[in-house]
């Protein structure tokens, strides 16, 4: 592979694969059947080519050793802050997403105290109240699964990252989030009044208002939520967070936190729904944990098989299916050239299908993941859920801890089935989620 400086010759390089549907086609299958676009495209040109999903053209690289290019060992010649600007620059400034190079390190530097093992700890026992009462409150007959459980980790949510607890308070918190998650994704970001953008800019600042209070509270008395470990962080240079940069980071904390945990939830109730044995293993091991007393902090690292069973739903329905990046200067690679200043993108979701990496990949087999077999570890960036590089998602601990915790309450309270399964499908992008609804019957486990 040519280093990315070098410049290959008109001789040694080919013409990049363009495909050859419409700019309609490329969006229409983009935001409608995403992971088949790309298996179709990579049938025809391989694991480089390019298209035009969002009215622009735009590379894709497939693969681990792409990943690996890409995200780890180029950080200077790929910019995630172009890439994601145009899409949340406005509603979530000032995310990880949006900084690049030392901007970027230190802001992750000032946020990490807030994912150290400590931190995720207290989280843990904030969150339990919420996990055993709303799971509790579950009826036998849930007809839209995915919606309750983006109810439980909103309030999830809340309550760690800002300490919120009210009825009242969760409500305007919700309704607020969900208008600029809405205007993130929206495809016109035009600030017109009535339209999707502009509430949602409209939320953005409602949210400023009320979070700028709960920072100054927060820097007067220290709290075991989120926020509270901002606003007391410290870095070895000195450096602090200003209550605007508190605000904007816990605002894009939400969003990429609460839709991907909802996501990987609802996944697994459908995966699990097809795959009932697995249920019963899960039972029976949360039932001997259970019994023991354990207590929440000590439970996500001896919850094996949840764990197993989660990473499995994390390559099989990988909550964000794209990764973005804008090249800074031309570079090779695969034996194409490349020019500046143009989308790259890298696919987790395909590479987690790719059957050099996986045995029987479509299948749901979560031992792939155990110590004797390892798939995962075979080759370096096949399995990237989170991401990887400079730019891995700092959440990836707290989300995997909260998602085997949450995924054991419930194994010790239900059992469940999905009415007509094989016809349920999933949304891909922008977020991976079911289309419709996603009705589940549950059985209460007795004993």
């Amino acid at each position: 592979m040519s280093k990315p400086q070098e410049r290959a010759t008109d001789s040694s390089v080919d013409k990049i694969p363009m495909s050859q549907t419409t700019v309609i086609r490329d969006l229409y299958e983009f935001y409608t059947g995403f992971e088949a676009a790309v298996h179709r495209r990579h049938r025809l040109y391989g694991k480089i080519w390019s298209w035009r999903p969002v009215l622009k053209r735009s590379y894709m690289l497939l693969g681990a050793e792409a990943n690996q290019f890409v995200l780890v060992q180029n950080p200077k010649l790929f910019s995630a802050k172009k890439a994601w600007e145009e899409f949340i620059g406005v509603l979530f400034r000032g995310g990880l997403l949006n900084r690049d190079g030392p901007d970027h390190r230190k802001f992750r530097r000032l946020l990490t105290p807030a994912f150290r093992q400590e931190a995720l700890d207290s989280y843990l026992e904030l969150a339990e109240p919420i996990m055993n009462q709303s799971i509790a409150s579950w009826p036998r007959e849930c007809p839209d699964i995915y919606g309750r459980v983006k109810e439980l980790t909103l309030q999830i949510a809340l309550r760690v990252f800002f300490g919120i607890t009210l009825e009242k308070e969760l409500k305007t918190y919700n309704q607020l989030i969900t208008e600029v998650v809405a205007g993130s994704i929206a495809v016109v970001k035009t600030p017109i009044i009535g339209v999707t953008y502009h509430k949602a800019l409209r939320a953005r600042e409602q949210l400023i208002r009320l979070l700028q209070p709960v920072v100054k509270q927060r820097r007067q008395t220290p709290t075991k939520d989120m926020i509270g470990q901002l606003c007391q962080v410290i870095d070895e240079e000195g450096h602090t967070l200003s209550d605007d940069e508190i605000i904007d980071q816990m605002i894009f904390v939400m969003m990429a936190a609460h839709d991907t945990t909802a996501s990987t939830l609802a996944s697994t109730f459908y995966e699990l729904a097809k795959n009932p044995q697995y249920q019963k293993l899960l039972e029976t091991h949360s039932v001997e944990l259970d019994a023991k007393k354990t207590i929440i902090q000590d439970l996500p690292e001896q919850l094996d098989l949840h764990q197993l069973v989660i990473k499995e739903t994390l390559r099989l329905h990988t909550p964000l299916k794209v990764i973005l990046r804008v090249s800074n200067e031309g570079f090779q690679f695969g034996g194409y050239e490349f020019p500046a200043n143009q989308p790259i993108n890298v696919c987790p979701a395909f590479c987690h299908y790719m059957p050099e990496y996986w045995t029987d990949p479509y299948r749901f087999d979560p031992a792939r993941f155990g110590p004797e077999r390892a798939e995962h570890k075979k080759s370096p960036y096949a399995f990237i859920p989170f991401g990887g590089g400079l730019h891995l998602c700092l959440g990836q601990f707290f989300a995997e801890k909260f998602l085997t915790v949450i995924l054991h309450k419930v194994i010790l309270r239900h059992r469940w089935q999905i009415p007509a399964i094989e016809t349920r499908k999933f949304q891909q992008v922008p977020i991976n989620v079911p289309k419709g609804v996603l009705p589940v019957v549950f059985e209460p486990r007795l004993g």
